[in-house]
């Protein structure tokens, strides 16, 4: 018996081929050879880690057909890559608009796919050149996958590929399936630990509540990237969504004064209760541009606005108010998800200096900072910031959970798969 770890290579075999009868061609032992020593590789690795040989995912072959329950083989960490068991893989409120019903939403992903971009997780096992993971510890496993050798190159992975050779490319290979499943990877650098002995014994809370993190991390990135000072007068238009109603959560903990605008007044009431008098206000948004401005002018010049707009929403009032109330110098980021064009007026924004950066979620230093804001206590999050978990479903749920998420999601309500149980 040829035994995969006693013959490393070609040359260490030929002689034992030699021997064997002609009519078995050569080559073939060989492929046999290799095919055989990588599972005995890859099983050795499953053991060493404490891994099973399958895990189970939830995977679309269709947005138009239900998903499976599947069993794929279990990935060993090699150099970059961790083993995650999700414990906590948000589902998004429009989740059923990307992987059900026809994709309306019209997101690139190869398929067949395990969705799930974010989660919290527990640690399975660590790759040789990790130095501060190890087995066992909560971590944040955040969305974006980034290219290490070209960062610009980013996917929301479990999600979207994108629109480029390079992001499709990054998509379909190594971070292809996601975290609703009971095993997932993750690369290295985007599993953030969580001090466990702060965020649990100290502040009290539960773990379920850490999963607004993968809300929290978006927004905090276009907020940090135009450099949000504590004093200033922030603009959060519209601010009544899942990420945008999130950014009023992290702009207050930045120390600035929010000015929040929506549609929905009892969302609006709800985030007026947030913070002591005066921290937040609010606006509704009246369809009207210069009704709008007289409404924000109340508050005086903004220093930033930052806007996380949907996709629906080019042509609304607030984004032109929003940009003619900044003040000289000010800044505006974009955050949102409007695939068109917006009109900006132009000589307004030039003769005032006013700054537009555009974001695309966060950076991995972002990401870290968020934490560190949640663990000093300064960003409050869970049911004493009033956000709620609407709902827990295991993977089997799975059109329950698509439905809840879609009916009970939204500023500050979020709806989880639950892959390992509780």
């Amino acid at each position: 018996m040829i035994r995969p770890n006693t013959y490393k290579n070609w040359r260490t075999i030929q002689p034992v081929c030699k021997r064997l009868p002609k009519s078995l061609p050569r080559y073939k032992l060989f492929s046999n050879f290799l095919l055989k020593h990588s599972l005995a590789t890859k099983m050795a690795s499953l053991a060493e880690h404490s891994l099973p040989e399958t895990y189970t995912g939830l995977q679309f072959h269709s947005a138009s057909s239900p998903p499976t329950l599947t069993a794929l083989p279990t990935p060993v960490p090699t150099a970059g890559t961790v083993i995650v068991k999700p414990l906590y893989s948000i589902i998004v409120q429009y989740a059923n608009e990307i992987f059900t019903n026809g994709n309306p939403r019209g997101y690139k992903y190869p398929l067949p796919l395990v969705p799930g971009g974010a989660c919290i997780a527990r640690v399975a096992a660590v790759p040789p050149d990790a130095t501060k993971l190890k087995p066992g510890q909560l971590v944040f496993v955040e969305l974006t996958v980034r290219a290490r050798d070209d960062p610009n190159v980013k996917i929301l992975r479990g999600f979207h590929e994108g629109y480029s050779e390079g992001t499709r490319r990054l998509m379909g290979g190594e971070w292809r399936n996601g975290c609703w499943a009971t095993y997932s990877t993750a690369p290295l650098e985007n599993a953030h630990v969580l001090d466990e002995n702060i965020l649990l014994r100290n502040l009290g809370y539960k773990i379920e509540e850490l999963g607004s993190l993968s809300q929290l991390v978006v927004p905090y990135g276009g907020l940090a990237d135009v450099d949000l000072k504590p004093g200033e007068t922030v603009l959060i238009a519209p601010a009544t969504g899942s990420f945008s109603s999130a950014a009023v959560h992290v702009a207050l903990a930045m120390g600035a004064r929010v000015v929040a605008m929506g549609r929905n007044e009892t969302a609006l009431a709800e985030l007026k209760k947030l913070a002591e008098p005066g921290r937040v206000e609010t606006v509704k948004i009246s369809g009207d541009v210069q009704e709008d401005i007289n409404a924000l002018a109340r508050f005086g010049p903004l220093d930033v606005y930052f806007d996380i707009s949907p996709r629906p929403a080019s042509k609304s009032s607030h984004i032109k108010a929003g940009i003619m109330s900044l003040r000289p110098g000010g800044r505006m980021s974009l955050m949102g998800g409007i695939p068109g064009d917006i009109d900006i007026p132009y000589w307004h924004v030039s003769y005032n200096g006013i700054t537009i950066k555009g974001t695309f979620m966060n950076t991995i230093q972002q990401a870290k900072e968020l934490v560190k804001l949640v663990e000093r206590g300064v960003l409050k999050i869970g049911s004493r910031a009033g956000m709620k978990v609407a709902g827990k479903f295991r993977l089997e749920d799975w059109e329950e959970a698509l439905k809840a998420a879609a009916a009970e999601g939204g500023p500050g309500r979020s709806v989880y798969f639950i892959p390992n149980g509780e």
